[in-house]
């Protein structure tokens, strides 16, 4: 075991204490003070090396498998640390590029603070598109945080801190970690060490950074110091779990709303997810509706309903019920509320609290709400009761 005090000891005055790196100076805050930010495993300095900025990642206790994770970054028996005031050991640590930003925990935080659903909103799909191939690949980041996600100046994400990263290579050897409990599943144990430890911190801060973009007061009631919104070993039962959950609903995020769900699954490994996070991907890329072709078609998988052309699938099984389209527009039930969707598959009318919903014939459609038939035209507004007798 090392201590914080011996590395600031070394570093605060490298020359003869390194192997290969000559003097190494460490970067002082705005108070004079190093800048370093301490983990459970180890401390990460940032450091200027050859008229460059840098990392240097130096550990609090033995760590297995450097070499494997961090290939040529990792600079063996480097520094020197006393250990008394004549005797000391030479130790391991991690050279890397330091990347100037915030973590993703401070952004949305501050965005959230600020009630700027746009930001939040880019930062959620950013999110999707990092953690659609964390959770694709046969390898796990293993501590999956947004502490451990730096948002740089270009609003691009870099996950850091990579220690309990699983690869192939590891297969059948206990975690060295467990992560970090509030975005870890309540049922993982050291034995559960593989390529899918990401899937369930990965939905889970999904769905908090989307449903904090649909209503950023979320954070107000529900935020934390650890957390974004959720406690895992509450859900499904707990009230920021549930309050995002018919948010979705209401609003016919059937992607979020699916990938909420998977939270409540009692494994780590969240059948689907791949699939789902791919599609959020796809739908934040702005594809637009089909145009010159015929609708696609219903079809079922799962119990569950999509939409497809004789090609390809245009709109994933995400549905409990719906209707074929007619005049640009599908009638899909997604929970308890009652949507029009558009071929791109985003939902264009919502109807809350209504029982059941028909078709638009004619430039118009029929919604049914506390027992009532209301005629309604394409921009959701109702008609007159005359007109809408005239629904089919």
């Amino acid at each position: 075991m090392f201590t914080l005090r011996q590395y600031l000891l070394s570093l605060s005055d490298s020359r003869g204490l390194t192997r290969t790196l000559g003097d190494v100076e460490l970067c002082l805050d705005e108070q004079g003070r190093p800048r370093y930010s301490v983990g459970n495993s180890a401390v990460v300095f940032r450091i200027r090396h050859d008229g460059r900025i840098r990392l240097l990642r130096c550990y609090l206790r033995t760590m297995r498998h450097l070499r494997e994770i961090y290939g040529d970054k990792l600079l063996e028996k480097e520094l020197y640390l006393y250990t008394s005031s004549e005797t000391g050991v030479w130790v391991d640590v991690i050279l890397g590029d330091w990347i100037e930003g915030e973590t993703l925990h401070k952004a949305a935080i501050e965005a959230a603070e600020a009630h700027d659903t746009a930001k939040l909103r880019s930062l959620a799909e950013s999110f999707d598109a990092l953690a659609a191939g964390l959770v694709a690949d046969d390898c796990a980041h293993g501590d999956l945080k947004p502490a451990n996600i730096i948002v740089d100046r270009n609003q691009r994400l870099h996950p850091i801190d990579f220690d309990a990263t699983f690869l192939p290579a590891f297969a059948g050897e206990a975690s060295p970690e467990l992560g970090t409990a509030a975005y870890q599943h309540p049922a993982r144990t050291a034995g559960d060490f593989n390529e899918r430890l990401d899937d369930y911190p990965a939905a889970l801060i999904s769905t908090a950074l989307h449903a904090l973009a649909e209503d950023p007061t979320l954070w107000e009631r529900y935020g934390t110091a650890d957390g974004l919104l959720f406690s895992p070993g509450l859900i499904p039962a707990d009230p920021a779990y549930r309050e995002a959950l018919a948010l979705f609903e209401r609003r016919g995020r059937a992607v979020q709303y699916r990938v909420a769900q998977l939270l409540c699954a009692p494994s780590l490994r969240l059948f689907g997810l791949a699939e789902l996070l791919d599609e959020a991907v796809r739908q934040a890329g702005g594809r637009e509706p089909s145009a010159g072709e015929s609708p696609p078609e219903l079809f079922v998988e799962n119990g569950r309903w999509g939409y497809r052309t004789p090609s390809q699938v245009v709109i994933p099984p995400l549905y409990d019920s719906g209707f074929d389209f007619t005049e640009g527009l599908a009638a899909v039930l997604l929970g308890g509320t009652w949507h029009y969707i558009d071929t791109a598959g985003r939902s264009c009318l919502s109807f809350p609290g209504c029982e059941a919903v028909k078709p638009f014939r004619n430039g118009r459609a029929q919604v049914v709400r506390n027992g009532r038939r209301i005629g309604i035209d394409h921009a959701g507004n109702e008609l007159p009761a005359a007109e809408s007798e005239f629904v089919i």
